[in-house]
């Protein structure tokens, strides 16, 4: 038998361990391969597919992160096949093979499987990139498809980049490889793991570790970012790493205490062992949590970004498209009738229609807490309203009560003033008016106009009326349309800016739709590119779990014969391989959502809104995943071992 048929051999022997390493590595070989195949795709480098600029700058990061994070998942998972076939290694041993035909026999192995999963990698690429351009051009709405094509310089570079990247951690592992370490590690397995030890103090920092990075998370603030963002993270960072290395062993020894949930059943055999597991295993944990909750954030971040930011909009501009009409036949108006031919056309449906009526209140001082604001340039004017009709009119906020020459001052954007009162004085036609500011609100109700209504200002219907008296004071009207199917105006609202006089279109507020879609098309693009990481991201640490198992089966084989000898049934002892499974796999998982959700609060606060609760959809979809990985892991899994001790099911 040949070094060549020996390790194919090994290779289909062992391919249920192989197996997870090789799907990874294979996702990881076709996203590297699908994101460098748009960035070299002739549309792009001949400048004729101009959205794709948008995030080209995004795609070659993510390059770079996914030739670096698979460097580091095909370096571990090697080291964890060694560890995995130490026996095996030893009995090759023993029977003659020196230390450089089993140096050569590994890398044969490895070099094989590195091949295989680039070339198929590659080919699972070719495959799915075109749905990713299909979905890549309806996100960005392009007139017409990005044309599949298969760039041979993806191909060449994906293939020197991976195989690359196998030869140097083949040749490392290799070379790390002595023949006295693999004939001690032949009975490994059976040496015993001893008592169970932690540090008092270590497993108290790292408890007051992790509150004291959860307390910061919720005070956090915009005032006082920069200062608590990275004690935060080193907290957080260091308390989950003593969190397995150190508190998980007090917790269990806390259940070992509690006789009557220890001896129950199959608890003894499960909590013993959790132990051993948890602590061996605490640098994966570790690493697989902190990876997780950064997956979880950013991604859980960009979904509430996206839909905090239509909240925003929607909030600060009610309607689709609003102008201003006025008497004044100098300023230019919007065409009405144009307008509705161009609604028709597009068969946008009309859901709600508003006028505002108001004058206009020039060259005014806005003073508070004796700071006075000057607007004398003309350039952001303020709108006066009769109170009756802007609580008409109001949706979102309690009436105003006004009288005599008392006003209410409202504009999106005086959150920080809310508690405060002052006064407003300024020019209305040939009068200066002077009113005293009883309160500050935020209250949107109509479209803002900087020359006509960057402020409201709310007075009682009796002063209105009186103010209406005054010589060359400037009324208007604010007209508002909303759409029901307002995200499909964009089209009306492009015709409307090329149909539309320029003096005409300075009165009409219809950017609304056109910057949401922008924004949309960004954020969505960010949650494109960055699902496919993160589905990378979370294969790769399954698959790290799944390897570190193989690590240990062995030793569950071994023990196994042990508890069947003494009438263990075997669906006794698979209930205890699933249990500590599912906790190994579900505890960095569990841990890592709490890091995410105490973020998730801090951006809260820095928004001054609360959307965390749109991030549990990101939450809920990442433990479905980890849950489908877990079963197939876990069945695989018991299935190695009972073939390994030879008990029936």
């Amino acid at each position: 038998m040949t070094f060549r048929s020996l390790a194919l051999k090994n290779v289909k022997t062992n391919w249920r361990s192989y197996s997870a390493f090789f799907l990874s590595s294979l996702f990881s070989v076709a996203i590297f391969y699908i994101y460098y195949a748009f960035l070299v795709h002739p549309d792009v480098v001949n400048g004729q597919m101009l959205a794709a600029k948008q995030v080209r700058t995004g795609m070659e990061f993510c390059l770079y992160l996914i030739a670096i994070f698979s460097f580091v998942f095909i370096l571990y998972s090697s080291g964890s096949f060694l560890k995995s076939r130490k026996k095996e290694f030893g009995l090759f041993s023993l029977f003659g093979m020196t230390r450089g035909q089993l140096r050569k026999l590994v890398f044969i192995e490895n070099m094989l499987i590195g091949l295989l999963s680039t070339l198929t990698g590659i080919a699972a690429g070719i495959l799915f990139s075109k749905l990713f351009f299909m979905g890549l051009g309806a996100l960005l709405k392009l007139e017409s498809q990005i044309r599949f094509v298969v760039p041979y310089r993806a191909v060449a570079f994906t293939i020197v980049v991976f195989i690359s990247i196998f030869l140097v951690i083949t040749l490392y592992t290799t070379i790390r490889m002595g023949k006295g370490q693999i004939i001690e590690l032949l009975q490994a397995y059976k040496k015993p793991k001893g008592k169970l030890v932690f540090s008092k103090w270590k497993a108290v920092v790292g408890f007051i570790s992790l509150l004291s990075g959860y307390g910061l998370a919720v005070t956090m603030n915009p005032m006082n970012f920069v200062i608590v963002a990275l004690p935060i993270l080193a907290l957080v960072v260091g308390g989950t790493y003593l969190l397995y290395s150190q508190l998980s062993i007090v917790v269990l020894n806390m259940l070992k205490r509690n006789k009557k949930l220890f001896y129950n059943k199959t608890n003894m055999l499960i909590i013993g062992q959790l132990g051993y597991k948890i602590k061996d295993n605490a640098r994966i944990l570790f690493t697989i949590t902190i990876l997780s909750a950064v997956v979880m954030t950013a991604m859980g971040t960009i979904y509430v970004l996206q839909t905090a930011g239509k909240e925003q909009v929607l909030s600060e501009s009610p309607y689709s498209i609003a102008w201003i009409e006025t008497e004044n036949e100098d300023i230019p108006q919007l065409d009405r009738a144009m307008l509705d031919q161009l609604i028709d056309k597009h068969s946008l449906k009309v859901s709600e229609e508003m006028e505002l009526n108001g004058m206009r209140l020039e060259h005014y001082t806005f003073t508070i807490n004796e700071i006075n604001y000057s607007f004398s340039n003309g350039t952001f004017n303020a709108m006066i309203v009769p109170q009756s009709e802007f609580n008409e009119k109001n949706k979102v906020g309690e009436p105003i009560h006004v009288s005599g020459e008392e006003a209410v001052v409202s504009e999106k954007y005086l959150t920080n003033m809310l508690k405060n009162t002052g006064k407003i004085k300024g020019a209305l036609g040939d009068q200066e008016v002077e009113l005293a500011v009883k309160e500050i609100r935020t209250d949107m109700i109509i479209n803002g106009f900087n020359v006509w209504n960057y402020l409201t200002v709310i007075v009682s219907d009796e002063y209105y009326e009186q103010l209406l008296g005054t010589t060359q004071a400037l009324t208007f009207s604010i007209k508002g349309i909303e759409f029901s199917n307002w995200e499909k105006s964009m089209p009306m609202l492009e015709e409307l800016r090329e149909a539309a006089p320029e003096a005409e279109l300075q009165q009409v507020h219809y950017y609304r739709n056109i910057s949401y879609e922008q924004f949309r098309q960004s954020t969505s693009l960010m949650i494109f590119i960055g699902l496919f990481i993160c589905l990378l991201f979370f294969i790769a640490a399954g698959s790290l779990i799944y390897f570190k198992l193989f690590t240990e089966r062995d030793e569950d084989v071994a023990m196994f014969k042990g508890l069947n000898r003494v009438g263990m049934t075997y669906k006794e002892m698979r209930k205890i391989v699933v249990s500590q499974v599912a906790i190994i796999f579900f505890l960095p998982c569990l841990v890592g959502i709490v890091h995410a959700l105490f973020a998730m609060l801090a951006l809260d606060s820095l928004m001054t809104q609360s959307y965390w609760m749109y991030a549990l959809v990101v939450f809920g979809i990442y433990v479905i995943m980890q849950t489908f990985y877990f079963i197939i892991a876990s069945n695989s899994y018991m299935q190695s071992i009972g073939k390994g001790s030879k008990i029936a099911s």
